[in-house]
Order: structure tokens, then sequence, then C-alpha cells
């Protein structure tokens, strides 16, 4: 009578105590990941990884084929497994049985995510980090590889290698990406480099990667706009400030920037944001007074 009310007030969805207890959970709701992965973690938190890998081969087999993010999830939760307590070649196996399964890209970008946590988490301890590291550089590559027509790989191995500290590899492997990446996604490419840049605390290198993509694209607001926000973020308002005069008020003996009038009132209305959220009411006058005189100049 327990157990049927334990059922029937929902108390075994959120507290099952035992194997039986997740036995007749997965039996009332076979194609829910989530009561696949809490079994697995049951048996992690009793150190039997077998036992949970087994489960995981249960859940593979029972979820409904048509249910494919429910089996991925059961998937990434037997590859964190892989990665904490496999060894490389039991990683990369069930990786590759992964891949057959499910979108290939996905999945190593799911565990490439997953091996940059577990790095993170490892800096603490030098000989688990050693073998995470191991593991990351491992998939990393065979990921950049595998796809190196595919921006968002590279991006992945860049954010790892910066979180990482190894500065001297991530500039390789950006010149590496641009051989093997088509044409078209360099700039956006180079663009999320610089971001990174910033945002690990090489903002001189970030701007020149931001100027030199300016030079050659002088219209491409995005980008702009980008390196305007990654100032502002990083505390440098006088640079924001600048950037936008040079646009809409260039130095003397500097041509003015050909933009249309959406770009510039697009420009305009950015900078006042700017000042209203980190300036004062003179700054916003001045931004309201340039505005003025670029409408007069145009309409002369």
């Amino acid at each position: 009578m327990r157990k049927e009310a334990v059922v029937a007030t929902g108390e075994l969805e959120t507290d099952p105590q035992n194997a039986k207890d997740f036995e007749r959970l997965i039996a009332t709701q076979p194609n829910a990941s989530e009561h696949w992965i809490k079994f697995m973690a049951h048996y992690l938190s009793l150190v039997d990884i077998d036992a949970a890998r087994h489960v995981a081969g249960r859940a593979l087999d029972r979820i409904d084929f048509r249910k494919e993010n429910e089996k991925l999830n059961v998937w990434c939760a037997l590859l964190a497994i892989e990665i904490r307590y496999g060894t490389l070649l039991k990683l990369q196996e069930t990786i590759d049985q992964a891949c057959l399964k499910n979108d290939p890209k996905k999945v190593y970008l799911r565990v490439c995510h997953m091996l940059e946590e577990q790095a993170q988490e490892a800096k603490v301890s030098p000989s688990i980090h050693a073998q995470v590291v191991v593991k990351a550089d491992h998939v990393f590559h065979k990921m950049c590889s595998k796809f190196k027509d595919k921006k968002k790989s590279w991006l992945a191995y860049f954010k790892y290698l910066f979180a990482m500290g190894r500065l001297e590899e991530v500039h390789e492997s950006l010149k590496l990406s641009l051989k093997t990446l088509p044409s078209y996604k360099h700039t956006e490419v180079v663009s999320k480099f610089a971001q990174l840049d910033f945002e690990h605390g090489r903002s001189d290198r970030a701007r020149t990667i931001f100027e030199s993509l300016l030079v050659k694209m002088p219209k491409r607001l995005d980008i702009f706009f980008v390196y305007v926000d990654k100032e502002v973020k990083s505390g440098n308002i006088d640079r924001a400030r600048n950037l936008f005069k040079r646009i809409t008020k260039p130095p003397c003996g500097e041509p003015m920037l050909r933009l249309s009038d959406k770009q510039m009132k697009s420009v305009f209305k950015k900078w006042y944001k700017l000042e209203e959220e980190n300036g004062n009411l003179q700054d916003k006058e001045t931004v309201k007074r340039l505005a003025l005189e670029y409408i007069e100049r145009t309409s002369n």
C-alpha cells in the first residue's frame, strides 16, 4: 500500500530510492531520458560503472526511435561516463557508435563541450587534469579534422585552447582554420577569434584584428558594433566613444565613411544608447549635436 501511495502521489518520480524504484519508473515512462539518466547516476553513486553503462544500453534500445533528442541525451550521459571513467579508446568507440545514430557534428560538439568543462574542473588535480587533457586534445583534433570546413568545430577548439591558456597553439590553429574553411566563412571566424581575445584579456591583439577587418570591410556595421560592445564590456567607454566619433566625425584629413542614411541612423542610435547607460547629459547632447550636423551636411 505504501508503494502504491508513492506511485499515486508522484513521489516516485522525484525521489526513487533503489533499482526497483527506477525499474517501476521507467516502466511507466520509457521514453523519458531524464529517468534513465538518473538511473545511471544511481549506479555511478554506487561506483558500479558497468551497471550504469548497461542501463544506458537498455535506454537506447527502449526509447522510441522517433524521440531523437531523448536518445541523444542518453548518448551524452554515456559519453560523460567514458570521459570521466573510461579509457581514450573506449571514449572514441562510444563516440563512433553515437555518430552512427545521431548527427556526427552535434555529437562531437557536445563531447568537446563536456571535455572542456571537465578539463576546467580538473585543474585542481594535476594528474586527473593531464588525463582529461589527453582525451580532450584527441577529440578536438579529430573533430577539426573530420569537420575541417565547419566553423563551429574550429570556434569550439579556439575556445578550449584559450580556456587552457595555450595561446601559441590557438594562433596556429587560427591560421590552419583559414586554410581549410571556405573563404566566405573567414570574416566571421576571425571576428569570433578577436572576441575571444578580448574575453581573455588580450585587448590590444583583439583591436588589431578588428581594425584590420574594418579596413577591408569598412561598411560592415555588424563587425563595428561587436567591436564597440567588446570595448564597453571591457570598461573602455572612451575607446568606444572614439570609435563612434571616427565614423560620425572623422579627424581632419581623414575621409568620411560613406554609409547610407539608414546605417548612420543605426550608428547614432547605438551611440546614444551607450551614453544613456554610461555617460552624462553632456555626452548625450554631444551625440544629438553630431547627428544634427550630419543631417545638415548630407541634406546640403
